[in-house]
């Protein structure tokens, strides 16, 4: 899946340091740039991206205006990146709902990493879906169909609520990043989706996923009325709990703040 972002920017070796830094990630395509608080405000209303690497501190003004000028004229608004050289504007980024992470000039790689992860999880998150490649095609695959992934080898298994599985070569963590709080990782080969979650068992170290799933039974019983002949399969399946994943597991399921 492709991402469009801005930067407002108006140090050039800023820019051109962060503009190398991103040709890390393909995916991510740059509508423009900026170097003015004006022209920053006509960028985002005319592009409408799904970031902005904002500076704040610009020479005619601060990137806090475009924001403040800008945020009402979307029903979505954009991911905002704070860059600053400068540790004052650290603590008023906090207090804008769609800034999602600050970045030191010039960027550190590492944590311009740890941003665009972030970026990968709350957009998951909001389009209750994640995009994902197998050899065949571009698959959107929605939170609420998959029961559990399954890593096998240098492969992972998308095993989803028809009985059907979607195999792609992408490791484990890199899907855990796209996905939701909805789902927790138990063990070095699994995740679960936490809506599914029958019991589970502490010290065997297991969790039992119960589902409806779309594959129907003939029922042997009935011969009579057709809503009765067909019934929706009952999928039950045994999932272990590693021992370095059985704390988190415990946190996330058992304290009262995740009932």
């Amino acid at each position: 899946m492709n991402y469009s972002y801005i930067i407002i920017e108006d140090q050039k070796e800023c820019l051109e340091h962060l503009q190398n830094e991103l040709k890390q990630y393909p995916e991510f395509i740059c509508l423009g740039i900026a170097s003015s608080v004006n022209d920053g405000i006509v960028l985002t209303l005319t592009q409408m991206p799904n970031i902005i690497f904002l500076d704040v501190e610009l020479d005619d003004g601060t990137g806090f205006e475009i924001l403040k000028e800008t945020n009402a004229f979307f029903n979505e608004h954009p991911f905002v990146i704070v860059l600053s050289d400068v540790d004052r504007f650290a603590k008023k980024a906090i207090n804008y709902d769609d800034i999602l992470f600050y970045l030191d000039k010039p960027v550190n790689s590492v944590k311009l990493a740890i941003a665009i992860n972030k970026f990968k999880k709350r957009f998951s998150e909001l389009k209750n879906h994640i995009s994902i490649k197998d050899k065949t095609a571009h698959w959107l695959v929605k939170h609420d169909s998959i029961l559990y992934i399954q890593s096998d080898g240098s492969y992972c298994n998308i095993h989803r609520l028809n009985d059907k599985k979607i195999t792609v070569t992408k490791p484990l963590k890199e899907i855990e990043n796209l996905l939701p709080k909805t789902f927790l990782r138990c063990h070095k080969s699994y995740i679960v989706n936490i809506n599914y979650i029958e019991k589970m068992n502490t010290t065997l170290k297991f969790i039992i996923l119960r589902a409806k799933t779309g594959v129907f039974e003939i029922s042997e019983k009935s011969k009579i009325r057709l809503d009765e002949i067909f019934t929706l399969k009952d999928t039950i399946v045994e999932i272990p709990i590693g021992d370095v994943f059985l704390e988190r597991v415990k946190h996330t399921l058992l304290t009262s703040k995740n009932l």
